[in-house]
Parts: C-alpha cells; sequence; structure tokens
C-alpha cells in the first residue's frame, strides 16, 4: 500500500488505534504476569504452609521415604520455581516489544519534538521515555538474573521457591 495515498488525519487515526491495541496488551501482559505469580505463589505458599503445620505434627507426607521424598519434594518446588520465572520472562519479553511499539508510535505522534504541542518549548514526554522497552543489549540470562535480583513479581516467586526448598530441609 502507498504511504502517499492516506492523508495525515487518517494516519493518525490509524496511529492512535495501533497504539490503543498496543496499550491493551501491554494491560494483558501485566495482568497476566499477576495471574502467573498468583498461580505459583499460592502454590508454593500453601507447601510452606503445609510444613509449618505438619512440622508441629511431625507427619510430613512424603517424610516415610526419608531423603528421597525430600528430593522429590524438593524437585518439584525447583522447576514450579524454574517454570514460573521462565513464563514470567517470557511474558516481560512479550511486553517488552509492546513497549516498542508504543514508543515508535509515540515519535510517530511527535510526542517528543520539542515545541510541537505548545510554545513553551517542551516535549509532550520526557526524553528518557524514547527508548521505552528497548533491550539494553544483555545477554539473555544477564536479563534474568537481573530480574530475579529487582523486586517484582519474579524475584518474590524465586524467593518463595528458596523458602519452601529450606522448609522441606529443615530438620524436624
Amino acid at each position: 500500500m502507498d504511504n502517499d495515498n492516506l492523508d495525515t488525519e487518517n494516519k493518525i487515526d490509524i496511529l492512535k488505534f495501533v497504539f490503543q491495541d498496543q496499550r491493551s496488551e501491554m494491560q494483558y501482559r501485566r495482568e497476566r504476569e499477576y495471574r502467573i505469580f498468583t498461580w505459583s505463589s499460592s502454590i508454593l505458599s500453601a507447601l510452606i504452609g503445609a510444613l509449618l503445620i505438619t512440622k508441629q505434627t511431625g507427619s510430613i507426607i512424603w517424610q516415610p521415604y526419608g531423603i528421597w521424598g525430600n528430593a522429590v519434594a524438593s524437585t518439584a518446588v525447583v522447576l514450579i520455581t524454574i517454570y514460573s520465572v521462565l513464563w514470567h520472562f517470557r511474558n516481560n519479553q512479550f511486553r517488552g516489544r509492546n513497549a516498542q511499539v508504543i514508543s515508535r508510535i509515540n515519535k510517530l505522534l511527535h510526542c517528543f519534538e520539542k515545541g510541537y504541542f505548545d510554545n513553551s518549548g517542551a516535549a509532550l514526554f520526557p526524553d528518557e521515555w524514547t527508548d521505552y522497552g528497548k533491550s539494553r543489549r544483555k545477554s539473555s540470562f544477564r536479563k534474568l538474573l537481573r530480574r530475579i535480583s529487582e523486586a517484582n513479581y519474579t524475584s518474590a516467586t524465586v524467593l518463595l521457591g528458596i523458602l519452601a526448598l529450606i522448609m522441606i530441609w529443615l530438620p524436624q
């Protein structure tokens, strides 16, 4: 399709539609990240709670199996935690791509141009937002480590997983 066939008003309408579509997608990703966290934290919290209750009575379901029971329970916790972390990471990658599209649309709508919308000489958005959603050229492993070390759903999930592992292996 030839770009010259669209007048400025139609281009802006298309940009607004795509912008709203991308914002909706980002909101979906945020809600999905919360649901992922809720799912994994519920499982891990239930396990920790069960361990706290049963350690007092001395009857943990895998206790008769000794070290093998602890190993199986630990494997389950590790798999749930890893699955959740990778799910969070993938969801954040999609959200980052949406953010890049939104930033590009904002540039096309002149939101970063100083004095475009008024005579104050200021831009509608600050310059720092021009790179919104862009990767900082880090490896996926480094991004994952950064996500785990910051305060967010991913790090909370990892913390719950570690706590569950500690609870499994604590002596009675």
